[in-house]
């Protein structure tokens, strides 16, 4: 499976990932063979590009729980733009519904007591900012889940995550739907929009007040140019760390307009590798709420051999027990002295976690490599 911007489809190829309309409505199921109207109808839907499947590739099988996700991210886009521009247009009334969606995101997903498989949903350029949005506001309640904090605070964070992106609502069309990365001079006019948009927020009195520190926190940071910056990660609020990793996670593995998403494990990382803006734990938090690695992901180790992952490690998602498939053995990575020389690059999967096998086929696999290389008695 691999990613494809709208423009470069092809007729006779196969679609990796459903799409559905704003309705929640499945329009192409996986598997579905793209056509001049299929372009067409995607093109009118402005979508910045969709999965592919490799010519011999099987569609896969896609579980109750991810469809659901998929559909509860296509129907709830709308609403989420609909609280948005109200808040912007000053218009009323709007906080029913704002409640009535943060009261279904805590219950669906604060209250999880087992990771959870978040999938990508497709998007354009008339609703990445609110998929955006409803995509950090899930992850954001994933975290705040795991936390000690009372409901009340939770719901309040989750408020913040999902109005943190408001601003950019001010910025420039030209530069909002840009299909190549901002200059200096652009990113200048994003930060005054984001700023706009905290000072807009922070006068919404119906906003609790932790909200709008979180908002206020997250745009200092986010800017970095306003007096009294707090220069260290420890001076923000623990729900602002949060913020933070959720954000730039979905940043990171959603499909953006001038470049290709990445796997959900190399975005785990890139925000480990960068602890004075990224709170560790915050990251390992996250890491322990979804699925990075999960058994049957192909990944590709530092030596170069592929490998399926055969267990996962609790304690560190990068050190799994990989079978190499070159050498047909295992490897436990969480062993100290083989992951200094031995460790994962990437996996070898979209960033929405679709290409791995089942638990059981892995396992039927591995017996199968087990027979195969057993030495026979003398």
């Amino acid at each position: 499976m691999k990613y494809i911007k709208t423009e470069r489809l092809k007729c006779g190829t196969r679609i990796g990932h459903p799409v559905y309309n704003r309705e929640g409505v499945l329009c192409y199921n996986i598997g579905t063979e793209v056509d001049p109207s299929m372009i067409d109808r995607m093109r009118k839907m402005h979508m910045y590009g969709t999965y592919i499947l490799e010519p011999d590739e099987k569609p896969p099988v896609f579980t109750r729980e991810e469809l659901e996700f998929e559909q509860f991210q296509a129907m709830q886009t709308e609403t989420v733009e609909r609280i948005l521009t109200s808040i912007v247009g000053r218009e009323s009334p709007r906080q029913t519904i704002f409640d009535e969606l943060i009261e279904e995101i805590y219950q669906r997903y604060c209250l999880l007591h087992s990771r959870f498989t978040f999938n990508q949903s497709l998007r354009s350029e008339y609703d990445f900012i609110y998929k955006h949005s409803l995509s950090v506001t899930v992850l954001t309640a994933l975290m705040a889940g795991k936390t000690s904090a009372e409901p009340e605070e939770k719901k309040a964070l989750l408020k913040a995550a999902l109005l943190h992106d408001i601003g950019k609502l001010y910025a420039p069309s030209e530069i909002l739907h840009k299909q190549d990365k901002l200059s200096d001079a652009e990113l200048e006019r994003m930060n005054q929009a984001i700023l706009l948009g905290m000072n807009m927020l922070a006068k919404e009195e119906q906003l609790p007040f932790i909200t709008r520190s979180y908002l206020k926190q997250y745009a200092e940071d986010t800017c970095n140019r306003l007096p009294n910056y707090p220069h260290t990660l420890m001076d923000l609020y623990p729900g602002t760390r949060i913020l933070k990793v959720a954000d730039m996670y979905d940043t990171l593995t959603a499909i953006r307009p001038y470049k290709a998403p990445i796997t959900s494990f190399a975005a785990i990382n890139i925000m480990k590798n960068d602890p004075l803006r990224y709170d560790p734990r915050i990251v390992d938090l996250l890491s322990g709420c979804i699925e990075i690695l999960p058994v049957g992901s192909y990944v590709v180790l530092s030596t170069g051999e592929k490998g399926i992952v055969m267990k996962e490690n609790p304690k560190d998602h990068t050190r799994p027990v990989v079978w190499g498939l070159s050498r047909n053995m295992p490897y436990n990575l969480a062993v100290p002295t083989l992951g200094e020389e031995l460790y994962i690059i990437d996996c070898l999967m979209t960033s929405d976690n679709r290409q791995r096998i089942s638990k059981e086929a892995v396992e039927k696999y591995i017996q199968k490599l087990k027979k195969a290389t057993k030495k026979p008695e003398a």
